[in-house]
């Protein structure tokens, strides 16, 4: 089998079920990873980026105007592509590397 026709993809991603909190962590994440791709689907958002993706607990809360924290936030997080690293002040997505 050829590798030829499989383009190699490094991209992780998260999608949010729509709402304020949602609309929230899209920009926050957007602030705090400058080359992430925001699409919106209509029910659900999807941020997007290169082989990470931080997910800020303060950049959220200001972006809400209120406090926030990661519990929250795993409530509208609806999936994500890559492996996962959940901490009390960052949810942190990366390339999910093969052995």
């Amino acid at each position: 089998m050829s590798n030829q026709g499989l383009a190699q993809n490094h991209r992780v991603s998260v999608k949010l079920m729509a709402g304020e909190e949602a609309s929230a962590i899209a920009e926050a994440a957007c602030v705090d990873n400058p080359d992430a791709v925001l699409e919106d689907y209509g029910s659900y958002l999807t941020v997007s980026n290169e082989i990470r993706l931080d997910l800020n607990i303060a950049t959220i809360a200001e972006e809400l105007g209120r406090p926030y924290d990661v519990p929250t936030l795993l409530v509208v997080l609806a999936s994500y592509t890559g492996q996962v690293e959940v901490s009390d002040s960052c949810i942190i997505i990366t390339e999910a590397l093969s052995n």
